[in-house]
Order: C-alpha cells, then structure tokens, then sequence
C-alpha cells in the first residue's frame, strides 16, 4: 500500500494500458464476429446484404469507401496518387501532426506552461520550492525556445 501512496500517479498510466487493452480486445472480438457473419452466409451458399458487406470497408486494411486496398479515390482528392489506405492514413496524420499550426500551438503551450513555472519559482509560499520550479522554468523556456524556432521554420518553408 505504501508503494501506491508514493507513486500515486502511476495509477494512470496502468489504468490507460488496461483501458487500451480492453478497447483492442473489443475491436477484436467485434471484428471477429463480424468474420463468422460473413462466414455463415459464404457456407450457406447465401449472398451477405450490402450492408454487411459495406461494413467491412471501415475495418482496418480497407480502403475508405470500400474500395480494395491500393485502389479508390483515397483521402486528398481524385487527383492524387493512391498507394493504399495504410500509407494514406499515416501521410494524412502526419501532414497534420507536423504541419505549422501544431508547431506554434506546441510553441504556445509549452511557453505558457514555461511561464506558470517562472511564476511559481517566485511567488510559491512552500519552503524548497524555489530551486525545483526555478530549474523546471529554465527547462520549459529552452523547450518552448526550441518551439518556436520549429514553428517558424515551419511556416517559413511549409512547402518544401
């Protein structure tokens, strides 16, 4: 009991791991089922309805809209080259992850968090507690430095 009593916030990584795998084992046996429907029909000699069928296209490996993987319309438009849902879905977030406005929202954030530790580093009544929040400020304040220097390199040569 003493062990949760010091690292009580290790109780939220544990408990997000348990939820995560609790959520993957529910996708699984959805998906699982979902097989042993469109099996049951396949040893019927039956047609499946459409909208079984349809469901099938958001599980994963599938194409947006159905399609077979390496083909359709894709996530950006017509015009642009499709090489597979997997490898769409990934450039997709990772144009989104890495684009300008993320780089200045973790530019603001950090220097806000940056200042709230300057703030407690001086005006904080607790006794001790200048030397860690002063040490936590400087830290913050070369991270959201390093922030914004990403976020204006990436407003400057977005395109590139």
């Amino acid at each position: 009991m003493y062990f949760f009593y010091s690292y009580w916030w290790l109780l939220f990584p544990i408990g997000f791991f348990i939820f995560g795998a609790w959520d993957r084992w529910l996708a699984y046996k959805r998906s699982r089922d979902h097989l042993d429907l469109l099996r049951s029909y396949a040893e019927k000699g039956k047609e499946p309805p459409p909208e079984l069928v349809r469901g099938m296209g958001d599980m994963p490996g599938e194409a947006p809209g159905g399609y077979p993987p390496g083909y359709g319309p894709g996530p950006y438009g017509p015009g642009y080259p499709y090489w597979g849902d997997r490898w769409s879905r990934r450039a997709y977030r990772r144009y989104y992850r890495w684009g300008p406005y993320w780089r200045w929202r973790s530019a603001f954030v950090t220097g806000a968090v940056a200042a709230g530790f300057w703030w407690a580093s001086e005006y904080s009544d607790w006794p001790g507690t200048y030397e860690p929040f002063r040490l936590v400020a400087i830290i913050m304040t070369i991270v959201a430095v390093g922030n914004l220097v990403f976020a204006v390199m990436a407003s400057a040569f977005r395109e590139k």
